[in-house]
């Protein structure tokens, strides 16, 4: 049966409509004035994990002024201007309501130092610049030589050499024992890595591959060596024994039962 137009029925529906809308509108309206009200306003920036950096000089990157409302602040983007700190290796930045801004930072590590223009480059395992230093002073830390084009590189460049790649790799697998005794890795190319081992020992290690094995040979090398053996380098890039090739000040006589020897 059709309801009239003017029946009371549709009179109450549409009432009910109007005031839902209307409940409606001003939940919407109450909302919106709570978020942007000075309950949520920023009081706080909390920042931990910055254990080489100045909690100013993140704060400074960050660009927020205390006040703020949180509800206008995008993490994602002030993390991203932390990660412009050359010393940052990523950020974390989140609320913690009503007045708190969280924000964690994981620094960079630095794993060696690059020889270049008369000076040196501080790197960590990705081959990001971290800082020039023209002192290495106490810094525990192997070289990397034989890498091209490092001039006018500043903190924050990335240096994309495969060479550089490999040695980083390598430095990646060497355990920390062994980390005392390198000294340096020389990198010409990707294939032909050298390591200036504890009493300046050469020692030929091919590319970044099976480092754990090759670590192996070289101990079998070094082990039962004479004190002050004249040695050219020590061979451990291929399967099998590794070969020493002794000076003519050498005797190369020494310790061929189990190694390789080349006069």
């Amino acid at each position: 049966m059709a309801v009239p137009a003017h029946s009371p029925r549709v009179y109450r529906r549409r009432r009910q409509r109007i005031r839902r809308l209307l409940f409606f509108f001003l939940a919407i309206t109450a909302l919106f004035y709570f978020i942007h009200s000075g309950i949520f306003s920023l009081e706080n920036i909390v920042i931990t994990g910055n254990d080489h950096i100045a909690t100013a000089e993140l704060e400074g990157l960050l660009g927020v002024t205390r006040g703020t409302n949180l509800w206008q602040l995008d993490t994602a983007t002030l993390a991203r201007r932390l990660a412009t700190h050359p010393l940052v290796a990523g950020a974390q930045v989140s609320r913690r309501w009503p007045h708190t801004l969280l924000v964690k930072i994981r620094e960079r590590v630095p794993v060696a130092l690059l020889v270049a223009d008369g000076s040196f480059l501080l790197v960590d395992a990705t081959g990001v610049v971290m800082e020039r230093v023209f002192q290495v002073g106490s810094l525990n830390l192997p070289l990397i030589s034989g890498i091209d084009k490092l001039e006018n590189l500043g903190p924050g460049s990335r240096i994309e050499n495969p060479a550089l790649a490999a040695a980083l790799a390598v430095l990646q697998r060497v355990p920390a024992a062994d980390l005392k005794q390198l000294r340096e890795i020389v990198a010409p190319a990707p294939g032909n890595l050298q390591l200036i081992w504890a009493g300046q020992i050469r020692v030929r290690f091919g590319d970044s591959q099976q480092v754990a094995a090759k670590l192996d040979r070289l101990h079998e090398a070094l082990q039962g060596l004479p004190a002050n053996s004249a040695i050219d380098y020590i061979d451990v890039s291929f399967a099998g024994p590794p070969v020493i090739k002794f000076t003519q000040a050498g005797n190369p006589a020494q310790g061929q039962a189990k190694k390789g020897v080349k006069q």
